[in-house]
């Protein structure tokens, strides 16, 4: 990968230049995990400002409402099971606390799974094992196993019903974990976001988030509701040639592969310096090309990106504009995007355009 990085999406972290690109690219993906780190990204992970989701309390849907009182129904065993797992967690990512990486077909069945979970209150017939010992393990048996604290995957891909069992047991181990960390006194939106960070009507914060909104509805067609975490940040400059910005994030409850949105926007007059769409499915639903087919795609889409710069954000000519078709390139040498560089004068644009459907994935601009 070429030794360049958006640092509108990543700053302050003092790694190398190849590491933020590797991390850019996870973030494009949506390569994170469900509680501490960006899955696979392992090496960053301390780096990185930690999410544990939690459920919003305040005009929150009946569906979250229900998902809600089911982890709160917990038992004291079964919470005392999860506080345990909790406890002895002590992976980077959450792939090194199971027994095999997920397969695709199962990941995606996890995406739509948990939207049945969350938003419609389908829970598991059966609640995932607890065991204390591996011994105890049956064939293809979905099952927490405390000796080595890692959850056991079946050997073939999981069904419908043990999906839901694997989305339950994440749900409720997050739970507990959220608890805990409410007893040491982290509060929602203070070192750690545990909710969405609660916002007051009429605030900066709560223009931020209705200006970032439509945004997300603009580019990407979406409109978002009480079901969606919204993590709220804010950033002082750190020069006077700086400016103040404005972080959300938005992304529904879930493992961490579903897609999620990262707006940043100038505090003084709200206008946007990155736009951003990730997420498992972003990539793996494209379709791919090889590198020298989207090389023959490259000047339609520099032309598309150009109207879309011109009519949102008011562009002109570009001084130039640079291409790139390998920089999410795959193993295989296939890549489902072309990434771009346009540059007016002191101001150089990033767009990250998906070949197949000749659209925009992520804006920034510096």
């Amino acid at each position: 990968m070429k030794n360049r990085i958006n640092k509108e999406l990543i700053s302050n972290i003092e790694i190398s230049e190849e590491m933020k690109n590797a991390l850019y690219k996870d973030c494009i993906k949506g390569r994170r995990t469900s509680d501490f780190t960006f899955r696979y990204s392992t090496a960053l992970s301390i780096a990185i400002i930690v999410a544990v989701f939690g459920f919003v309390s305040i005009g929150a849907s009946a569906a979250i409402i229900g998902v809600k009182a089911r982890l709160e129904g917990m038992s004291e065993e079964e919470y005392a099971g999860y506080k345990y797992e909790v406890d002895n967690d002590t992976f980077i990512s959450v792939d090194e606390g199971e027994s095999r990486e997920l397969t695709d077909a199962e990941i995606r069945k996890i995406i739509e799974l948990e939207r049945d979970y969350y938003d419609k209150n389908v829970f598991p017939e059966n609640e995932m094992a607890h065991l204390k010992s591996k011994s105890e393990l049956s064939d293809d048996q979905l099952a927490y196993v405390e000796e080595d604290n890692l959850v056991y995957l079946p050997e073939k891909d999981m069904d419908d019903e043990q999906i839901l069992e694997y989305i339950d047991h994440n749900a409720k181990k997050r739970y507990v974990n959220i608890q805990g960390l409410k007893a040491e006194g982290i509060e929602p939106g203070v070192g750690m976001a545990l909710e969405s960070t609660p916002i007051e009507a009429g605030s900066a914060e709560s223009k931020a988030k209705d200006a970032a909104e439509k945004l997300i509805k603009e580019f990407y067609g979406e409109k978002t509701d009480d079901s969606w975490i919204v993590l709220v940040g804010y950033f002082e400059p750190e020069t006077e040639e700086d400016t103040a910005v404005y972080s959300l994030n938005f992304f529904r409850p879930g493992i961490g592969y579903a897609t999620e949105y990262t707006i940043r926007l100038k505090a003084d007059d709200l206008s946007p310096v990155l736009i951003n769409q990730n997420g498992y499915m972003i990539d793996k639903d494209a379709k791919h090309y090889s590198l020298e087919e989207a090389e023959s795609k490259a000047a339609e889409g520099e032309e598309e990106m150009e109207k879309i710069l011109a009519k949102h954000f008011g562009f002109g000519e570009p001084d130039s504009v640079t291409h790139y078709t390998d920089s999410y390139a795959e193993e295989d040498s296939t890549t489902a995007f072309i990434d771009y560089e346009f540059v007016y004068g002191d101001t150089t644009v990033y767009l990250l355009y998906r070949i197949e459907d000749g659209r925009l994935i992520s804006f920034s601009k510096r």
